[in-house]
C-alpha cells in the first residue's frame, strides 16, 4: 500500500487538501489504488483520534495540575499565615495559586479538554460508520462537516498523531516511516506552532535519510 497522505511529508496537516477524498471523491474498490486510498483514508481518521486525544489528555493534566497547586499551596499559604510571624511565605504561594489560576481561566483548559473530547467523540464514530459501510457520500458530508469544526492544528502534535496512527495500523513495519521528533520541538509544540521542516523520517539501514517530499 502507498503511504497515508502524512507519509510524505513532515509539513502534512489534517486540512482539506491534506486528506485522501480530496485526490478522488468517488474511488472504485476494484482497483488497487482505491485500496491505497481508503487505507489512506483509515490512517486519516485514526491520525484524527490520536491528535484530539493528545490535545484532550494534555488540557486535563494541565486543569488537574491547577487544582492540585491551588489545593496544596493554598492550604500551606493559609497555615503559614496563621502560624508564621512572617507573611512572606504565605504571600507568595498565594501568589502562586493566583498565577496558575489565572493562566487555567484565560486559556479555558476545561472548555478546551471538552471541545477536543467531543470532536474526538465525532471521529471515532466516523471511523466506526466507515468500517461497516465503506466510502459512501453520506460518510464524506460528514467528514467535512467535522473538518469545518476543527481549530487550528499544532503541526508537532500532528506529527506525533502521525506516528501514532502509522504504528497502530502497521505495527513494528511502519517504524521507518516515522517522523523523528526532537525533545525541545515536542514540548514546544504542544503550546505554539514551531518550525518543523527538519523534521524527517528515520534514517534507512544504510544510514541516509528517508526521504521526504513536498
Amino acid at each position: 500500500m502507498t503511504a497515508s497522505p502524512t507519509h510524505d511529508t513532515a509539513a502534512s496537516t489534517k486540512s482539506h487538501k491534506a486528506d485522501p477524498l480530496h485526490q478522488d471523491p468517488n474511488p472504485s474498490i476494484n482497483d488497487e489504488a482505491a485500496e491505497d486510498r481508503l487505507h489512506a483514508l483509515r490512517h486519516y481518521l485514526l491520525r484524527n483520534i490520536r491528535y484530539h486525544t493528545r490535545r484532550a489528555a494534555l488540557f486535563a493534566q494541565w486543569h488537574k495540575l491547577t487544582a492540585f497547586v491551588g489545593v496544596f499551596f493554598g492550604s500551606t499559604a493559609a497555615m503559614s499565615f496563621l502560624f508564621s510571624d512572617t507573611p512572606t511565605a504565605a504571600s507568595i504561594m498565594a501568589a502562586i495559586v493566583a498565577l496558575f489560576s489565572a493562566i487555567d481561566l484565560v486559556v479555558g483548559t476545561a472548555a478546551k479538554e471538552a471541545q477536543h473530547m467531543e470532536l474526538r467523540r465525532r471521529w471515532i464514530a466516523l471511523q466506526k460508520r466507515f468500517e461497516v459501510e465503506g466510502l459512501t457520500s453520506d460518510i464524506q458530508q460528514t467528514l467535512r462537516s467535522i473538518e469545518m469544526d476543527e481549530p487550528a492544528e499544532l503541526s508537532v502534535v500532528e506529527m506525533q498523531a502521525h506516528n501514532d496512527a502509522t504504528l497502530a495500523l502497521l505495527g513494528d513495519d511502519g517504524r521507518k516511516e516515522l517522523l523523528q521528533i526532537p525533545l525541545k520541538k515536542r514540548i514546544i509544540g504542544q503550546f505554539m506552532n514551531i518550525d518543523t521542516s527538519s523534521i524527517t523520517k528515520a534514517p534507512t539501514p544504510d544510514g541516509a535519510p528517508a526521504a521526504t517530499s513536498s
